[in-house]
């Protein structure tokens, strides 16, 4: 009883302090979901997403995911992800090693906030990224892969016929070692 009472005071107290503070000048923004509903996106590689590239172009997922017979990886990331890039690094440091050796496609996306969109850009032309990135605008693809990109960086691998065969969240030394491992198995090494 005692517990109650004094949960109610504090409560009574909370309320008045609240009812006597100024409103906000600004309001908090509201980050609302561009995304469509599940059911309309195409969860099929190389899906139906729009992205934006880093000069604002937009474009579609099945016109720049590649299909071209090699397995596809892709690293979702964010600007403000320290372990992102991390992995953003060991993949632009070991991929034209990793070209000769066993090609595969590699595409980076982020997914970012509105607010971060100059930032994307500014990140990929300053780190030099040897593969293509874009920018998942919408948050779609969080809706329709395994886990919902909770938790980043995150890695999918598609097979050559567009089927999901691996998966990876989060980054350590040697995560990059064990994409590739995967990806050679792919090609048959």
């Amino acid at each position: 009883m005692k517990h109650f009472i004094f949960f109610s005071i504090f409560i009574a107290i909370a309320l008045q302090i609240f009812a006597q503070a100024p409103a906000a000048k600004t309001p908090l923004p509201m980050i609302l979901s561009t995304a469509r509903p599940v059911a309309k996106i195409d969860s099929t590689y190389p899906f139906d997403i729009a992205l934006r590239e880093i000069d604002s172009t937009e474009t579609a997922s099945k016109e720049v995911l590649p299909q071209n017979g090699r397995p596809t990886v892709l690293a979702f990331w964010l600007t403000t992800c320290y372990p992102c890039m991390l992995e953003l690094d060991a993949y632009t440091k070991k991929y034209a090693d990793w070209q000769a050796e066993s090609p595969f496609n590699l595409v980076a996306i982020s997914t970012d906030f509105p607010a971060k969109f100059q930032r994307i850009g500014q990140v990929v032309r300053e780190k030099n990224f040897p593969f293509p990135a874009f920018w998942d605008f919408n948050r779609e693809f969080r809706e329709i892969l395994p886990g919902g990109l909770n938790g980043l960086p995150q890695v999918f691998i598609f097979d050559k016929n567009g089927i999901l065969v691996w998966q990876h969240r989060k980054f350590y030394s040697g995560a990059e070692d064990e994409m590739f491992k995967k990806v050679k198995e792919l090609n048959g090494q």
